[in-house]
């Protein structure tokens, strides 16, 4: 348990946060809530509202309270915008 809820104890420094970890080309839903000590793989994407308390695999979409993986995300998912701007002769970043 991470919480005192003993005041005196909190003021002694009983709780303590934990970093999170927020991987490249994450994409976070409005007020989604991360619990300390989570790492977020890159490319994940969560749901809005979520709430995660575990970490989240690298390319997944995770949703819920708490959340949970729902899939990977795969070539499946793209929508060919990329392409039809490289059709267009737009500059693309990779």
């Amino acid at each position: 348990m991470n919480h005192a809820l003993d005041f005196e104890e909190r003021k002694a420094g009983a709780c303590q946060a934990k970093p999170i970890v927020i991987g490249d080309g994450v994409w976070l839903g409005g007020h989604v809530t991360v619990l300390g000590g989570v790492t977020i793989g890159e490319g994940a994407v969560i749901g809005a509202g979520a709430v995660v308390t575990h970490d989240i695999p690298p390319h997944t979409i995770a949703a819920g309270n708490p959340a949970r993986v729902l899939r990977e995300i795969t070539e499946a998912d793209r929508t060919g915008y990329i392409e039809r701007l490289r059709a267009r002769g737009a500059a693309v970043k990779a």
